[in-house]
């Protein structure tokens, strides 16, 4: 079998299984369902690996999509180095978070059941589509899909309004970021004639081409997509409500897929951001203001599942700060790392809300390091490596981040590094604060289970495989500590010229390793902190000394309310206004006047009709006379 036929495949197997579980699963056996559900992403994985042994390198073409005159659009698969990488990530991840489906969602009906991992499937594909695409075109289907495969899974429990709602906001806002891509890749075809990547990019090896303004008005449109899809500020606000769906939908979303795609975006695009250079210095401030202001955010949320959603929007903040500044393979590193721990975390929570009785409000938990040990151990790994902690992943990822943008040594990248540093300060405060409280102490009185079971083992497994790559996945790129391999930056390095990510283009700073080792020990310290302040309450909080910043936060700065005035009412204004004057006035007015006035003249006109021949007769002879009469006059 050839890679082409292998590459075709990593798409063709989700896409399958979403068609027949689509078309006939709900009249399928439930068991049918697990081992397709599932199975089609693992074979994805399969067709993944099979392109990474053979070292698989290619822009794969299949057949022209469009053709006008000298223009063609082909279906063109790109595999390289980087893909392949998304692709891992995608399907391992993927995989096992879709496994872990299998056990969560086994209270639903079979129809229910079937539809789910429907959803699923086509998210995987459409992720997958996304990262392989090799033109703007499918780059954008791929883009939209993802979009539409959220809408699907955050409002699968359909019957709640809030899920319903916080679907729809997420669909919203993506369209938003959806219009910022179409115009982006309408920019450069206008520029540039082409809308694959390798004609794009070859074009930008003329000096001329790559310093022209429109390079820095698609940089920017296409920075609008990956904004919204990573869920960065300002375009963030439907990532919380997200965690209305299942809890793998959540770590799906999450850990593997979609809040990925903008760091993606901007890592496939390089070749562009690297000579826009105010659209890239954008990336960097966005990313580093997102990571401050979401780990603030965190501090006072009791929802277990809304504090791991801010720490993501966090988190992608560290990755958008590390592309910005051209660290690419640290960004990616940290993808990596973040869907390791990411997933485990969502899973993880996942199991105490399943036995929890579906209770999302840490606060009533507690207690849990001595009835669900397995799991309160898995949380705990994966709250270690958020924070950052040696040797777990997180800190090899971030630190490197960290490093990068100390080393870079220019004002920009020193503002970034104050942020990041003070944003992984509060990472460690909200997440020992997350931890204490739900899994030591005593339990809650008002703790719906008084007895909690562990998950089954199609739950439990999973999890402790995340666990065990979110403790040794770090030993593969150490460049934190100053020595050992760096797996990553070899690994993406070697591409053609218009695919490489690259390696750092500087040399790490003297002290970048001391000052990651200071990091982690200050986060470290701010964990064990939270457990003085909310288990033995030996501390006052923070918030008694600053009621208003506890209601600030809580209202996450406002950003809803303001949407919904600026946006929201207005619209509604504009609506009840048009209705009022423009659709009740004129549209149905014209209509309403045209039969009315019809109606009139038939009734006028019924007068005529007296129903005697002589009228008739009479009526007949008049119109005779008068039309010779005319005709008379005309021919004199």
């Amino acid at each position: 079998m050839s890679m082409q036929t292998v590459a075709l495949l990593v798409l063709l197997f989700p896409a399958a299984g979403a068609i027949l579980l689509a078309g006939r699963g709900w009249r399928m056996p439930r068991t049918v369902t697990q081992i397709i559900g599932p199975g089609v992403v693992w074979a994805s994985f399969i067709a993944t690996m099979v392109l990474l042994f053979n070292h698989t390198f290619n822009d794969f073409y299949y057949w022209t999509w469009i053709r006008s005159g000298s223009f063609a659009l082909p279906f063109n698969l790109v595999v390289d180095n980087l893909s392949i990488f998304m692709c891992l990530v995608i399907t391992g991840v993927g995989g096992l978070i879709v496994t872990y489906s299998v056990g969560y969602m086994a209270h639903e009906d079979d129809p229910s059941y079937s539809r789910f991992f429907t959803y699923m499937d086509v998210f995987i594909f459409s992720m997958l589509l996304l990262v392989l695409a090799g033109n703007f075109v499918f780059l954008i289907v791929g883009w939209a899909l993802v979009g539409l495969s959220s809408y699907f899974l955050i409002g699968f429990w359909y019957r709640r309004p809030s899920a319903v709602l916080a679907a729809r906001k997420a669909f919203v806002m993506n369209v938003i970021g959806d219009v910022g891509m179409i115009l982006g890749a309408f920019v450069l075809f206008v520029s540039y004639h082409s809308l694959t990547y390798a004609g794009v990019f070859n074009e930008l090896t003329s000096l001329s081409n790559s310093e022209s303004p429109a390079l820095e008005l698609a940089a920017f449109l296409l920075l609008v997509g990956a904004v919204a899809k990573s869920a960065q500020i300002p375009l963030h606000t439907w990532l919380p409500d997200a965690m209305e769906g299942p809890t793998p939908v959540s770590a799906l979303i999450h850990a593997a897929t979609m809040v990925t795609a903008g760091v993606y975006l901007v890592g496939r695009m390089h070749p562009i951001y690297d000579v826009a250079v105010y659209a890239h210095g954008a990336v960097a401030i966005i990313g580093a203001v997102t990571a401050l202001f979401a780990a603030t955010i965190a501090l006072v949320q009791t929802d277990i599942k809304r504090v791991l959603a801010y720490s993501t929007m966090s988190q992608i903040g560290y990755m958008f700060l590390a592309v910005g500044i051209g660290a690419y393979t640290a960004g990616f590193f940290h993808l990596l790392s973040h869907a390791f721990f990411k997933a485990l975390l969502f899973m993880a929570a996942g199991n105490v809300i399943h036995a929890m009785h579906d209770e999302q409000d840490m606060r009533r938990f507690g207690g849990l390091w001595g009835q669900l040990r397995p799991t309160s151990i898995t949380f705990l790994i994966g709250s270690l490596s958020l924070v950052g902690v040696i040797p777990l992943v997180g800190f090899f990822s971030k630190e490197q981040i960290l490093g990068a943008a100390f080393s870079r040594g220019e004002p920009l990248t020193y503002a970034v590094w104050a942020v990041g540093f003070a944003t992984a300060l509060l990472t460690g405060f909200y997440t020992g604060r997350m931890w204490w409280i739900a899994f030591w102490g005593k339990p809650s009185p008002e703790r719906p289970v008084e007895h909690p079971h562990e998950a089954p083992p199609v739950m439990l497994i999973p999890v402790v495989i995340l666990a065990i790559l979110a403790t040794i996945g770090g030993f593969i790129q150490t460049r934190a500590l100053g020595f050992g391999p760096h797996l990553i930056d070899d690994f993406l390095a070697p591409a053609n010229d218009y695919a490489a990510v690259g390696r750092q283009m500087w040399e790490e700073a003297a002290g970048a390793v001391v000052i990651g080792l200071a990091t982690m020990a200050l986060g470290g310290i701010l964990f064990l902190a939270a457990y003085r302040i909310y288990v033995t309450h030996a501390w006052r909080p923070w918030s008694a000394a600053l009621p208003w910043a506890q209601r600030l936060l809580e209202r996450k700065y406002y950003f809803d309310e303001a949407y919904d005035a600026a946006f929201v009412r207005t619209l509604d204004r504009v609506a009840d206004l048009g209705f009022r004057d423009v659709e009740t006035e004129v549209l149905d007015g014209a209509v309403v006047g045209t039969a009315e006035l019809a109606e009139a003249g038939a009734g006028y006109g019924s007068f005529t009709q007296t129903g005697y021949f002589r009228n008739y007769v009479l009526v007949f002879v008049a119109s005779a006379v008068i039309l010779a009469i005319v005709l008379l006059l005309r021919a004199a």
